[in-house]
């Protein structure tokens, strides 16, 4: 059996996940983000090459750059994918790795162990890495967070290392949220995780919200986060895209926050807001 892969390239900063989602309709659920970058594969099958003709096509149609493939043994295939995925330092503390590769730790350091899958949230993108930055040089040990939009849970887990005392994870896609779990077992943290849309149906507040979403959701829910976050709280936000961020910032502002600490990388923003 031979898999074909298929590479699309993009403007830098440009938002891929409706690509991710195009992929997805042709039935590639698992993309590599590499900068500004898909790849993706599927089992080579009589009429593939068809599909991949009308993958181009899409692809193309919706603003990639170049879209290319190629033909891969299945043998090479799960040792072609994993070396993309090494260990990674993410600020001074964490390091996230997947299951397969080890990781000499030092004092100190919160290892986050994660695989790639279907959820989005590996420590690969920049805006889970600024995420994860913001957090740690947040001080949420003895907090309560809420992470909105919480995909893999790689920025729960991430709270719990740091020590939170309760940490709710939502994400309007049941299959995130069953990631999540997993992932939350596989590091030994504690936290729930649920399929939810919106967040007031929470009455409860909360000490830090940690939002890694696209900025028109930022923007739609700045007012509602607010109601939700303890006086002098924090709201970290990220998936901005930086000709995206005055709306972002705007909302915020309109919304009872003030800006704390900014962080850019590759074209995306992230940013630490306090009310």
């Amino acid at each position: 059996m031979t898999w074909i892969e298929v590479k699309a390239g993009f403007q830098s900063g440009q938002d891929l996940s409706p690509f991710v989602d195009i992929f997805g309709d042709f039935g590639i659920e698992n993309t590599l983000e590499e900068g500004p970058s898909l790849t993706g594969c599927l089992v080579n099958v009589d009429g593939s090459p068809e599909r991949i003709e009308e993958l181009t096509s899409a692809l193309k149609n919706a603003g990639a750059l170049f879209v290319e493939s190629r033909d891969l043994v299945e043998e090479n295939w799960e040792l072609a994918w994993r070396q993309f995925f090494k260990p990674r330092r993410i600020g001074t503390r964490f390091v996230v790795r997947p299951t397969w590769e080890e990781f000499g730790s030092s004092p100190g350091d919160l290892v986050i162990v994660l695989d790639p899958g279907q959820a989005f949230g590996t420590g690969d993108h920049p805006t889970t890495r600024l995420c994860l930055e913001l957090l740690e040089s947040a001080d949420i040990t003895g907090k309560r967070v809420l992470d909105v939009g919480c995909g893999s849970g790689i920025l729960s887990v991430g709270a719990c290392l740091l020590g939170a005392i309760d940490v709710l994870a939502i994400d309007i896609d049941p299959i995130a949220v069953e990631v999540a779990k997993e992932n939350r077992a596989l590091n030994n943290v504690s936290f729930e995780a649920v399929v939810g849309e919106g967040v007031l149906v929470y009455e409860t507040k909360w000490d830090v919200v940690v939002s890694n979403i696209i900025s028109a959701t930022l923007i739609r829910l700045a007012a509602d986060i607010r109601r939700l976050i303890v006086d002098n709280g924090r709201w970290i936000v990220s998936g901005v895209i930086v000709d995206n961020w005055p709306d972002v910032l705007r909302a915020a502002e309109a919304a009872g926050f003030f800006l704390v600490e900014r962080k850019n990388e590759d074209g995306w923003v992230a940013a630490s807001f306090k009310c």
